[in-house]
């Protein structure tokens, strides 16, 4: 046996190990999560202990820009959480590993710059900060389950009436982006352009540029995706028709599973996403934006008693 082939079983039996001793426990809405369990990050694109699993689909390349996607599957909606970089209403901003390290993520990615805008249905773990939807900016929430719900050019009234069609669900976290991309399984794209993306010149949607979409696949199973930008080495970045056929090809190569909700969120200098601590996108662009907040995968396996 080689040596690097006798590293992964050791790593595979103290994952086996820690699972005979442990159990999966519910996080808390404010709560902070447990450190992920370093032996269970097998490889560099591959994580897993009982309660999550993360893989990573790094080298694609679509209209002369490169993109990576990565698979999720957590056990619980609890280990699906938002953080901010500091107190809401902040202008305080920082590197995305630096919140992700802080917050115990085993997969984390951009939020939706919430601190940019004064607008929309902004709620993160739990706590409602604004009830102020802009119909030009499609809402997605995420429910206790973990499971995604969409709403196009959103109002109050509309935001309302979610809310009395679902009296059993909670709005954990909540974006303010778009637009929506997959809806219960059906694709919208329509030829994206001003007539049917209200954001279409907010977002550049005609440009060539670096973006992020974050998608269910199924319960508790998800797909987050990125590209790179012309500043990127050997990529010209992507328009929104483009990407949206990008995230075609990824639902394409999912065998097991097809996109039953797609939203494209904040992009260009943002477009950040970390995995065992470290950025893995665009990792030849100069020009890193700081991030106001982020999207989060925690580990939900504790030792017995704690």
């Amino acid at each position: 046996m080689s040596g690097k082939k006798l590293i992964v079983l050791l790593m595979v039996l103290c994952c086996l190990f820690i699972s005979a001793a442990a159990e999966i426990v519910p996080l808390e809405l404010n709560e902070k999560a447990r450190e992920p369990y370093e032996e269970c990050y097998t490889s560099a694109t591959h994580y897993e202990d009982p309660s999550i699993t993360v893989d990573i689909y790094p080298e694609n390349r679509i209209y002369g820009t490169n993109y990576v996607y990565a698979i999720i599957k957590i056990a619980d909606g609890s280990q699906l959480r938002t953080a901010m970089a500091y107190k809401y209403n902040s202008d305080y901003t920082v590197h995305g590993t630096v919140m992700a390290i802080a917050n115990n993520a085993v997969f984390a990615i951009n939020g939706d710059f919430y601190n940019f805008y004064d607008y929309g249905y902004l709620v993160r773990q739990g706590r409602e900060y604004r009830t102020r939807p802009n119909k030009y900016w499609d809402v997605l929430i995420i429910d206790q389950y973990g499971d995604f719900h969409p709403i196009r050019e959103p109002s109050k009234s509309k935001i309302a009436a979610w809310q009395t069609e679902h009296p059993d669900l909670q709005a954990v976290n909540t974006f303010n982006f778009g637009p929506v991309l997959v809806e219960n399984g059906q694709w919208l794209q329509e030829s994206f352009n001003n007539n049917n993306v209200k954001n279409f010149f907010q977002i550049a949607g005609g440009k060539q540029y670096a973006r992020m979409a974050i998608c269910q696949l199924d319960k508790l199973t998800y797909m987050f995706c990125c590209c790179e930008s012309v500043l990127d080495e050997n990529s010209e970045g992507l328009t929104l028709n483009e990407w949206a056929n990008c995230i075609r090809e990824i639902d394409n190569k999912i065998e097991e599973y097809d996109i039953q909700v797609a939203y494209n969120i904040d992009g260009g200098g943002s477009a950040t996403m970390v995995f065992h601590n470290e950025k893995i996108n665009s990792l030849t662009n100069p020009k890193i934006r700081d991030l106001s907040d982020i999207v989060y995968f925690v580990s939900a396996w504790a030792e017995e008693g704690q």
